[in-house]
């Protein structure tokens, strides 16, 4: 079997399993138990777990990064849950594992899904999930823009933004960062899954991302669809798109709120992307793909 012909079948694989991808239960926190952990344990151990937990460099594995999107993911389908056509389902999926295969992490097990909402927005959970809004690809005219996009969540995912959020946040909410390596201990080997990781992770979403890391995500998302054959203006030619929104237009609410000056976004991004510029039209994008997914979300109740 051809190696194109292995990643396609993996493709529809994901997708159909992505498509069908319910909320994951969190299992239930006995925080009673977890303080007598905590007044048993000894004062230097206490300190040294400080110590680990107030260091920036301490990474949560690739495995506990992966447990934490699957959480994440499986809340944010709560909300919206995917569009109910397999064809647009898998053609997402095609197009963005594609592009996943620029990066340095191809081998995450990733996942996309276009979601019901009208809300314009795209979003991305530790471990490769990428979910974009029908109401955004509705807004969207070819494939281009839809791989910008797609280019700019995997961003997020391979530089790793949403996890440093997250546990930045999760930190916070902890007993002076002592609790939480108890907390480890107490799951068992699933130390993310965790009360205060869960809700940091979900007050990203409504807070967003730092600014600079969206930045970088626009110009490194502009790379990875240039690698992958597409024009890196696409997610420049969406953001003029919803520059001239009306300010006020409630569906791009959460996205103005949780992203920096789309007119700051579009010039940044055209100075990076020029360097990129090149014969990129004729090489993927296939307007008759495109335009049947898009009518799918578009024919969505």
């Amino acid at each position: 079997m051809s190696a194109r012909r292995m990643i396609s079948r993996r493709m529809r694989c994901a997708a159909l399993v992505f498509a069908l991808l319910g909320a994951t239960p969190v299992a239930a926190f006995d925080f009673g138990n977890l303080l007598d952990k905590v007044k048993e344990a000894d004062v230097s151990r206490i300190v040294d777990v400080g110590k680990r937990l107030v260091d920036p460099t301490r990474e949560m594995s690739e495995a506990e990064e992966v447990q934490l999107g699957g959480d994440l993911a499986g809340r944010l389908l709560g909300a919206m849950p995917p569009l109910a056509d397999p064809q647009a389902q898998t053609y997402v999926n095609r197009l963005g594992r594609w592009l996943t295969l620029q990066t340095a992490r191809p081998d995450l097990p990733w996942h996309f899904a276009i979601v019901r909402s009208d809300s314009l927005g795209a979003f991305a959970t530790p471990g490769g999930y990428v979910f974009v809004t029908t109401g955004l690809v509705a807004l969207m005219r070819d494939e281009s823009e839809l791989a910008g996009v797609l280019a700019h969540e995997i961003s997020h995912v391979v530089e790793r933004h949403h996890v440093h959020a997250v546990m930045s946040k999760a930190r916070a909410g902890l007993a002076r960062d002592v609790v939480a390596d108890i907390a480890a201990d107490y799951t068992k080997g699933n130390p993310m899954v965790t009360r205060a990781v869960l809700e940091g992770g979900m007050n990203v979403y409504a807070s967003g991302l730092d600014q600079e890391d969206e930045f970088a995500a626009d110009r490194a998302g502009a790379v990875i669809a240039a690698r992958a054959g597409y024009d890196p203006f696409g997610l420049l030619m969406l953001l003029n798109t919803l520059d001239a929104l009306d300010p006020a237009e409630p569906r791009a609410a959460l996205l103005f709120a949780t992203h920096p000056d789309t007119r700051e976004r579009i010039e940044q991004l055209g100075t990076a992307s020029a360097a990129l510029e090149g014969d990129y039209a004729s090489l993927l994008s296939d307007p008759a793909r495109f335009e049947q997914a898009r009518a799918a979300v578009t024919a969505a109740p």
